[in-house]
């Protein structure tokens, strides 16, 4: 590996502070590689839960996490109750997993404490920088960051992208990302008299398919998922919420009462849809996370993969630093190979829902 003595060298930069940027940043320092993470935001936004289902579980325990999921602020939950390819609502328990429960993450909660972990491990951090230049130099590669009013320049061995989605490091390489589907949600929060069950609760429709995330409180998160084209235009939004809402089993099961516009607020679009890289790493760089693989939500890949990827990624560079040539395509094989699989598993969830078969989204998809 090359070495230099200053301070603003390190074998591995990570652009990214989430769960994958982390994962990775823990594994790097555990294999004692000179690690510095750099987030762009001082707090994180505002998350939607997500779930860990059990087969989840030995993930966390091989990266010395689990520790983490048992806190007040997560929930246990033991299975799914949906609506798919039938008008009857369904329920599923975990009773013969080797792991018979899941969690349900506070998503934000559980990004502090990985950060606390990190920074207990001593992992350098810079906090409020962003990427601005990264070019290769002999043999380093040279990143210059920026915040709102400090310009810093580093160099290391390899930069990792663990930006998520936008894929800021690959943006910059000029590497795009190849994508699979047009999949967004339209989430939002309301108002409800009735307290959610613990429990997954998703519902299929027309044209898309609904989440509702369970909640201690009045609030309940509901993310409505179709295709970015389908989405109606901001004034038209809540009409297009309350007509599937109150047509919906969930709504009539669940929240046991009709939604009215004023129990709506919050309304936000995010992308959501699947998307890859044929090759995720370079001479000098890596991906991880949502920047490699992102994945529909019906997967509950999301925070599992984010993990696996960092932490899988994470070990890759401190063997190709350590002359193990081969060490980046294994890590290519391995998520190369989840990813195959993922894509037959939605596959075949998409196919089990045949009602609207000559609909828009569902002809997209089978």
């Amino acid at each position: 590996m090359v070495e230099m003595k200053d301070n603003n060298f390190f074998n591995v930069i990570i652009i990214g502070g989430g769960p994958a940027g982390i994962a990775a940043g823990l594994t790097l320092n555990s294999r004692n590689i000179s690690t510095v993470i750099v987030e762009a935001n001082q707090l994180s936004n505002q998350k939607v839960g997500e779930c860990i289902p059990p087969n989840a579980y030995p993930l966390f325990q091989k990266m010395g996490l689990e520790s983490l999921l048992i806190d007040e602020k997560h929930h246990l939950y033991y299975g799914n109750k949906s609506v798919w390819g039938t008008s009857i609502l369904h329920e599923k328990l975990f009773l013969f997993d080797r792991y018979n429960k899941g969690i349900l993450l506070n998503r934000t909660y559980f990004e502090k404490q990985l950060q606390d972990i990190s920074k207990r491990n001593q992992i350098n951090w810079l906090v409020d920088y962003t990427l601005y230049t990264i070019n290769k130099e002999k043999n380093f590669t040279k990143v210059v960051l920026k915040s709102k009013t400090d310009e810093l320049t580093l160099f290391c061995n390899y930069v990792v992208d663990a930006t998520g989605r936008k894929a800021s490091v690959c943006r910059k390489l000029g590497i795009e990302k190849k994508t699979l589907d047009q999949l967004a949600s339209l989430s939002f929060k309301c108002q409800i008299k009735t307290t959610i069950p613990f429990y997954v609760h998703t519902e299929s429709f027309e044209n898309g398919w609904i989440y509702v995330s369970p909640s201690e409180g009045d609030n309940v998160i509901v993310m409505i998922f179709t295709d970015l084209d389908l989405i109606p235009s901001k004034n038209k939004g809540k009409d297009f919420i309350l007509d599937i809402m109150n047509n919906s089993q969930l709504g009539q099961k669940v929240f046991k009462t009709r939604l009215e516009e004023d129990n709506i607020f919050d309304i936000t679009t995010r992308i959501a849809n699947t998307t890859y890289l044929e090759k995720p790493f370079g001479g000098n760089w890596l991906a991880i996370g949502d920047a490699a693989y992102s994945f529909d939500p019906l997967s509950s890949y999301g925070i599992t993969s984010a993990l696996a990827s960092g932490y899988y990624g994470g070990h890759a560079l401190a063997d190709i630093l350590l002359k193990k040539e081969e060490a980046l395509d294994v890590y290519h094989y391995i998520m190369r190979d989840a990813f195959e699989n993922y894509k037959v598993q939605l596959h075949e969830q998409y196919a089990l829902e045949s009602r609207w078969a000559n609909s828009i989204f569902w002809s997209r998809r089978n």
